[in-house]
């Protein structure tokens, strides 16, 4: 049986790092992409609603009713306009002009003084995704007119039970401190493996891997040549998000560096070994491309928490996120952003990541193995 060389492996190394540095595509797609990307989503994704078109229907006409609509346009969230004909209001959140519609009745002036005020507001509930916050913001507006309206501060007012919010970690609750950190390993994720996928596949197309093959290099070591360069690549591109998401997006980073980047090793090993498996599996770019979307991308977004929480999934998705090293690699990349927890609570999702990309070398070696022969 033939040892392990470390000089074969370099040998290869140095020869893939040369094919990089004359790839423009590989180079802009290494370390361009990665800015690009959160760039755009960096500031597209928003968690807090804003600015939603509203509607008032005033049927009362009075300083009551107009310190209710005043209310809301001061809050920010709502930009309510007047509608005169009551009988518009559904067609206007049909046809989407709006958002929602206040509909204040006549005498509610009169009712607000006797403490029963009633009005009555219209969502469109096409979008579920927006209800909880918007359902949120009513309530605070509403307690804020009533002592409006009524002229009373609020410090008269005594409640058996006075609640202090106060949120950790993220004190304004700011989308991009949430976001940013989960856009890191979606990138790295799809960077990571479609660099290894497209230029493995290459190598097939073009009948330089089978040359390699025939070479005394072990399996082992063509696969650590083939995949160390883009393992610095893919490491740089974590770098360059992590600058942008500090410097541009004003991300804290509370955590510890070391705990950090032994997840963003593992993790993009864990991803360059998918991207390995994609392509000793099909030898063609084109095939390998729609593999890397579905394995690669897909995963990274829906099943590991990015968007939707894994804890409030099904069974079966939380057994299946937890394939994928990214399930493990977000709920780490934000808690040493945000939280910084020691290494020690970090050990399992690590220990995890780890699992998995050794899995997946091992399939690797063993397809590889199989393609020799």
């Amino acid at each position: 049986m033939m040892r392990f060389s470390v000089a074969r492996a370099g040998a290869i190394f140095a020869k893939e790092f040369k094919h990089i540095l004359r790839d423009p595509f590989t180079l802009v797609m290494a370390l361009l992409l990665p800015v690009a990307i959160v760039l755009i989503l960096g500031n597209s994704i928003e968690f807090n609603i804003r600015s939603i078109p509203m509607a008032g229907v005033d049927m009362d006409r009075t300083a009551a009713s107009r310190q209710l609509m005043d209310t809301f346009g001061a809050s920010n969230y709502f930009i309510p306009r007047d509608l005169a004909n009551p009988g518009d209001a559904f067609d206007e959140i049909l046809r989407e002009r709006v958002r929602a519609v206040l509909v204040i009745p006549p005498h509610f002036e009169r009712d607000m003084h006797r403490a029963h005020g009633d009005v009555q507001i219209m969502l469109d509930g096409a979008d579920n995704s927006s209800m909880i916050a918007m359902t949120n913001y009513l309530r605070t507006i509403n307690q804020n007119a009533w002592f409006k309206i009524n002229d009373m501060p609020r410090a008269m007012v005594t409640d058996p039970l006075n609640i202090k919010t106060r949120y950790m970690f993220n004190p304004e609750l700011n989308s991009r401190w949430f976001s940013v950190p989960g856009l890191a390993a979606v990138i790295i994720a799809l960077v990571a493996i479609m660099l290894t996928t497209l230029t493995v596949c290459r190598e097939w197309e073009r009948g330089s891997m089978e040359m390699l093959l025939s070479t005394p290099a072990t399996t082992l070591e063509i696969i650590l040549g083939k995949v160390v360069p883009y393992a610095i690549l893919s490491l740089i591109g974590f770098v360059l998000v992590f600058v942008m998401g500090r410097l541009v997006f004003g991300v804290p980073f509370v955590g510890g560096y070391v705990t950090l980047i032994v997840g963003t090793m593992l993790f993009i090993l864990g991803y360059l070994a998918i991207g390995l498996l994609i392509s000793v599996s099909t030898h063609k770019q084109d095939v390998a491309i729609q593999f890397a979307c579905i394995v690669g991308l897909l995963p990274a977004v829906v099943l590991s928490g990015f968007i939707f929480p894994v804890e409030y999934m099904g069974r079966a998705y939380r057994v299946a996120s937890s394939v994928f090293p990214a399930r493990f690699y977000i709920d780490l990349c934000r808690d040493q952003f945000l939280k910084g927890s020691p290494i020690g609570p970090m050990m399992p999702k690590l220990a995890a990541m780890a699992v998995v990309a050794m899995v997946l070398i091992i399939v690797c070696l063993v397809r590889f193995k199989r393609t020799l022969e």
